[in-house]
């Protein structure tokens, strides 16, 4: 057999080298993948938080971070989106409230889960230990500083009503994140202290929605309430409708553009902090050594347009309150 030539050796093992060093070079590509709510999420400024805290931190889209958001219509529709990410073992899964991350949780107990826009208190709702230590595979950011929270947005939602006697009120009842209990109760709590008397509209379709819808009028209520949920992100487009068309104030579509008032965490700041969780794991971090993060910044929003639509005259004293006043 003839042997190969000492230069025909050196050649191989340089182009073998060559190739070791320039795969070495190649940078690694991060995989993170989103469990999101229902509806488009690309305009929202939580991810163009999220994206822009990620950006700063040197990652580049499709060349050191794939960061995978599906558009879903359904919550039904998280189960299997999870269980495809576990299968390809991603980097890290990226929860958007309370439902997506029970799902999360669910799923697995190994992959790192952050979590962003959980309302409810995390350590009621069984996904860390404590805020200051997790002790579980889960960690990230609340949207509000607790379950009590939702009786702020009623002590808002009165002031900007004061002849609110009679809510309507829409819930996520299908159970499957017990913060929305948690909020329901809040409001149970704090309603008659108002002197506000609810009419519960517990929600587990879109059908519930539309039942509802047809029984709303100003007879029956002088206001409406929605515990935020994913599971109302499409139908608030026909709630939003329906309510200004029948002259009733509406609290808990805020991201319609016909929106009567929001309070709510600062998105784009919260979104620009999950960025930093998702880092910290990356490089190596556990989510038991990273503290859940409650927000600091809230924005509240009144919407002149919509309420001179259904005829309200909101309080001068009120209008000062706000961050925001739409014209």
């Amino acid at each position: 057999m003839k042997k190969a030539s000492v230069p025909s050796v050196l050649v191989a093992v340089t182009l073998f080298v060559v190739g070791m060093r320039a795969e070495a070079q190649k940078p690694k590509l991060y995989r993170v993948g989103v469990l999101p709510q229902p509806g488009s999420l690309e305009e929202l400024p939580r991810i163009k938080g999220l994206r822009d805290g990620l950006a700063n931190l040197g990652y580049i889209e499709a060349k050191t971070l794939q960061l995978n958001i599906p558009k879903i219509k359904m919550v039904d529709e998280l189960r299997p989106i999870a269980n495809t990410y576990i299968e390809n073992r991603v980097d890290v899964i990226l929860s958007i409230g309370g439902t997506a991350t029970s799902i999360a949780k669910e799923a697995t107990k190994d992959l790192p889960i952050v979590f962003m826009a959980v309302s409810a208190d995390p350590v009621e709702m069984g996904f860390v230990k404590s805020l200051a230590r997790p002790e579980t595979n889960l960690t990230g950011l609340t949207s509000t500083t607790g379950s009590e929270f939702e009786g702020k947005r009623l002590e808002l939602f009165k002031e900007i009503v004061p002849n609110l006697r009679r809510l309507v009120l829409l819930y996520n009842a299908r159970g499957d994140s017990p913060g929305h209990a948690m909020r329901v109760a809040q409001l149970r709590e704090v309603a008659p202290k108002l002197g506000i008397k609810l009419n519960e509209r517990p929600v587990k379709s879109v059908a519930d929605v539309d039942e509802a819808l047809r029984t709303f009028s100003k007879q029956i209520a002088d206001g409406i309430f929605i515990i935020g949920s994913g599971l109302f992100r499409e139908p608030c487009r026909k709630i939003v409708t329906v309510a200004i068309a029948k002259k009733i104030p509406l609290w808990g579509c805020e991201r319609q553009q016909s929106f009567l008032s929001s309070y709510s965490a600062d998105e784009h700041h919260y979104g620009h902090s999950a960025a930093w969780y998702v880092d910290k794991i990356l490089q190596g971090a556990k989510p038991t050594d990273l503290p859940v993060k409650r927000p600091i910044k809230f924005v509240f929003i009144i919407n002149l347009k919509t309420a001179t639509q259904i005829g309200l005259t909101i309080p001068s004293n009120v209008l000062a309150k706000a961050d925001r006043v739409i014209k």
